[in-house]
């Protein structure tokens, strides 16, 4: 009878390992700007809600998110904190996945600086485009160095459809410069570009009124581009 308990421990030594490695939980790592943050969907927006688009695909591939989307952010601050922050760091070397959206900010804040959209030229907003992409190309960079993770990256919606070609200008050279730049990155990083732009075109109801933020059916909207491109 000992002999049996013996070689039952010396299998279970010899198969935690491995049992282990079957129930590993895989992970999500979501970051940039108030939009996979899911501002506005609640009140307070201390934490990220349930309702955010990155916790929405954790519920619905049951993975473990971690997000660290911070409100306000642009790309060059959300490359300093990969490059640098040892907690966005740390998170991304243990996922599975990354969702990076970000750029709605550098290009809200070139439309505040000239008053508005009426205010706003090309001329103006290139330089501003300029840096966005080079930014997001050293961000991209940066996560395939810290993981093997699949990257999914969004491009930008226009928060503001009822503005036309005055946004939509931009925003279409941008989300071309995107697409080039994930099209180039494919060769040597496990990267895909999620349409966003594509999606929301034509529906203002996923855009909260009043705001820029997405509602809860274009949170569902968003998560739902994302899940095509993991199964």
């Amino acid at each position: 009878m000992k002999n049996i308990w013996i070689l039952v421990m010396v299998f279970a030594v010899i198969l935690a390992p491995s049992d282990l490695a079957a129930f590993k939980e895989e992970r999500l790592v979501a970051i940039g700007d108030s939009i996979p943050f899911g501002y506005n969907l609640d009140k307070e927006n201390k934490n990220p809600p349930k309702g955010s688009f990155p916790s929405l695909i954790g519920m619905k591939k049951d993975i473990e998110v971690t997000n660290l989307s911070i409100p306000g952010l642009t790309s060059a601050q959300l490359l300093k904190a990969v490059q640098s922050n040892n907690t966005f760091r740390e998170s991304l070397k243990n996922a599975d996945y990354v969702i990076v959206y970000i750029g709605g900010n550098d290009l809200l804040n070139v439309v505040k600086k000239n008053g508005g959209l009426d205010g706003m030229k090309m001329e103006e907003a290139a330089p501003v485009i300029r840096d966005l992409i080079y930014n997001v190309y050293s961000t991209i960079l940066a996560i395939d160095e810290l993981t093997n993770g699949k990257v999914l990256v969004y491009n930008i919606y226009n928060p503001y459809p009822a503005a036309g070609d005055q946004l939509n200008t931009p925003l279409a050279y941008i989300n071309q410069q995107y697409a080039s730049l994930i099209k180039l990155l494919k060769h040597f990083a496990s990267v895909t570009l999620v349409d966003a732009y594509k999606a929301y075109h034509g529906h203002p109801e996923y855009i909260i009124k009043g705001d820029v933020h997405p509602t809860a059916k274009g949170q569902q909207v968003l998560a739902k581009l994302a899940l095509k491109h993991m199964d």
